[in-house]
């Protein structure tokens, strides 16, 4: 198709649209598997089949247009209970809607080069009906009826016919083209054709005829009508009645009417002929539902960018501002300074979150991918898994939710292939044979929380040690002498499996690395606490976003540094007495667990100041990793803005980026990340200096 439905506006309003339908037919069908054939939700489901076969039709979407409608036959006789939704439909709708995902992925690509084959698929729908009454009667009808079983003539529908149409076809109805011949002796056709038109609106409704007998008596002879109507019958109780009901006719021909492509003609020419109609209908509907406008991401980058400009500069003039009032104390110009820096500071504070919130996606449509997931995987490896989903409703970064998306995945399957015993196993163990894996997502002040819990077989810590050793990644000494968390901490290494057989769910010891590399580059921690056949609980901790974060400034050797909030878990201060060493390795004990301790000055090659009675030691966490830096001073909290080094610095070992403060300095800001790289490539000895 050319024209309106070419343009790249339209394509990709069909592309976001298309990708929520997918989303709403495949929990659609989970529900119907899980809550059997409900009509509320076989409804659902066929209203979103519908909607898609019409998108598609209007976009000139050929190969979706015909599986979505031949899905909408499948759900249609569910509906009226001539199938049932067996455990084999279920599967084959789940078939054609990965099918529909693939074709979406190949529009995108090339809408001119869709290469996949659906004929397999339809063959497969075919074969649901063989054997029962359908099948037969469908064979029947097509033998009496004399015409094509579809007809697609435009009967230049506006706008409310076509409404009406789709709400009647989503309730169940059918809509037919009833082709009337009258007979050649009889009188007053005109006259005739207007009785005819009185029976089928008694049968259902008529929205149209060609020619048109509803806007005025047609002048001369008619000999052929074309009735559009809306009823329940069925093509062939509704040919049979009409047959034996009607006079003077010669001959009656129903068949069913394609709405998708009459949808896509009259579409066409609604967008100039009905603009008018449409924007009075959304002015009238303002009252029910929200306005929304789709918004490139860039723009959204742009516009946070600028606002953290306006935080910056905000930040300056407010401690000039200060500066003035401090040094002229009895100027009135001063304070009406501070009182205007004030109040810019709330307008820029609710700008900010404002544009955050733009930004911001409830994670229900990251969580919207695990039921099927878990459903299948379920089914692969022979077990029975409650999936409860908490908290969809809360809000993150949408960067966030898309770099979050595999690392979650990692570990939902590891819960189903290692923690989760099958029906049999949880029977002997005394558990109910159905296992529960519960996610949970919820807002802990300035970060998001994310849960993964199982109420499965729990981690073997003297696997994962055996494991370890036998990899290499540890040797058997520091095994022996390892913590319960050290161990479980181990799985994050790379190439580490418990695993006794590799499989296409997991095995290979790669899913833990990615899991932690991820929440690495967040600025993120994550927690694992596991017991033995009671389950695992996986706890991750993220910012809100990464654009504008709440930082820490804290002074080392008289240099300001900023670190993200995210990152810090506590401020504690001790004594040079309380600083214990481990094989030379310095460390404090911190809530009775002994945290490492590192001096930034021993990594960046500068002196460290004389030692004080008490030092500030700030606990980090990134991942999975805990470490204590040593500070001397704390500056305090403040929004700060992350500005990249630029390619003439480049990338700093240790370094994420750096901010402007207050008062015009620059400040660097730490990578929590990076320091424990640092570490752990030994570039510095960890052995404390003594002074």
């Amino acid at each position: 198709m050319g024209g309106i439905f070419d343009s790249p506006e339209m394509l990709a309003a069909f592309y976001e649209e298309t990708e929520e339908q997918l989303q709403q037919l495949e929990q659609g069908i989970l529900d119907l598997e899980h809550n059997g054939g409900t009509s509320e939700t076989i409804q659902n489901i066929f209203r979103v089949a519908h909607t898609l076969k019409g998108s598609s039709a209007a976009i000139g979407f050929e190969k979706m247009k015909i599986l979505t409608h031949e899905m909408e036959n499948v759900l249609d006789k569910i509906r009226n209970n001539q199938i049932k939704a067996t455990k084999d439909v279920i599967n084959i709708l789940f078939h054609c809607l990965d099918l529909l995902k693939i074709l979406k992925e190949e529009f995108i690509l090339d809408k001119n080069n869709i290469k996949t084959d659906i004929s397999p698929i339809l063959n497969e729908l075919k074969k649901i009906f063989e054997g029962n009454d359908y099948a037969e009667n469908k064979e029947n009808n097509l033998k009496e009826i004399s015409i094509d079983n579809k007809k697609s003539i435009d009967f230049e529908l506006d706008f409310e016919h076509i409404a009406q149409i789709e709400q009647a076809v989503i309730g169940g109805q059918n809509c037919f083209i009833c082709d009337v011949s009258l007979a050649k002796e009889s009188p007053m056709k005109s006259v005739r054709a207007h009785l005819i038109l009185n029976y089928f609106n008694e049968l259902g409704s008529v929205i149209k005829t060609i020619p048109n007998l509803m806007e005025s008596q047609i002048d001369g002879e008619i000999d052929n009508i074309l009735y559009l109507l809306l009823t329940k019958l069925d093509a062939k109780t509704l040919e049979g009645k009409a047959k034996n009901e009607l006079m003077d006719v010669e001959r009656i021909i129903v068949s069913e009417y394609d709405t998708a492509v009459s949808f896509s003609k009259s579409k066409n020419a609604e967008v100039s002929n009905s603009s008018s109609k449409i924007n009075n209908n959304f002015e009238n509907s303002e009252k029910k539902i929200g306005q929304t406008v789709r918004v490139n991401v860039d723009k959204l980058e742009k516009m946070m960018n600028l606002v953290g400009e306006l935080l910056i500069e905000h930040t300056r003039i407010n401690q000039i501002g200060n500066v003035l009032h401090n040094k002229y104390t009895s100027d009135n110009l001063t304070d009406d300074l501070l009182g205007v820096s004030t109040h810019v500071s709330r307008i820029i504070s609710e700008l900010q979150e404002v544009v955050m919130k733009t930004r911001m996606l409830p994670i229900q449509q990251l969580f919207n991918r695990f039921p099927r997931m878990v459903r299948d995987l379920s089914e692969s490896l022979n077990k029975d898994i409650e999936l409860i989903l908490e908290g969809g409703e809360t809000e993150m970064d949408k960067s966030i939710i898309e770099e979050m998306t595999e690392p979650l995945i990692h570990i939902i399957r590891n819960s189903i292939d290692h923690g989760i015993e099958t029906p049999e196993e949880r029977v002997k163990l005394g558990k109910s044979p159905k296992g529960m894996l519960r996610i949970c997502a919820f807002h802990q002040e300035n970060n998001v929380v994310l849960t993964v819990e199982d109420d499965g077989r729990g981690i073997d810590l003297n696997k994962v040690k055996e494991s370890a050793v036998k990899k290499k990644i540890i040797s058997q000494q520091d095994a022996d002498s390892m913590s319960e968390e050290e161990i479980i901490n181990l799985i994050f290494c790379s190439g580490l499996s418990t695993a006794e057989k590799i499989s296409d769910v997991s095995g290979r010891g790669v899913g833990m690395d990615v899991v932690r590399n991820c929440i690495d580059k967040l600025n993120g921690i994550i927690d694992i606490e596991t017991k033995v056949s009671k389950g695992t609980k996986v706890t991750i901790k993220l910012p809100l976003t990464l654009a504008i974060l709440t930082g820490l400034l804290v002074k080392i050797n008289e240099e300001a540094y900023a670190l993200p909030m995210s990152n810090v878990l506590e401020i504690v201060r001790k004594t040079e007495k309380e600083i214990e060493y481990v094989k030379g390795q310095a460390v404090v004990t911190i809530r009775e667990k002994l945290i490492p301790l590192i001096w930034l000055q021993d990594y960046f090659n500068i002196p460290r100041q004389k030692k004080k009675k008490k030092i500030f030691v700030l606990l980090l966490g990134v991942a999975e990793k805990r470490f204590g830096l040593v500070v001397d001073e704390l500056i305090g909290n403040q929004e700060i803005v992350v500005k990249p080094l630029g390619t003439y610095v480049g990338k700093i070992e240790g370094y994420s980026g750096a901010t402007i403060l207050g008062d015009g300095s620059v400040a660097c800001i730490l990578d929590v990340a990076g320091i424990l790289k640092m570490i752990g490539s030994k570039k510095v000895s960890l052995i404390e200096k003594e002074n």
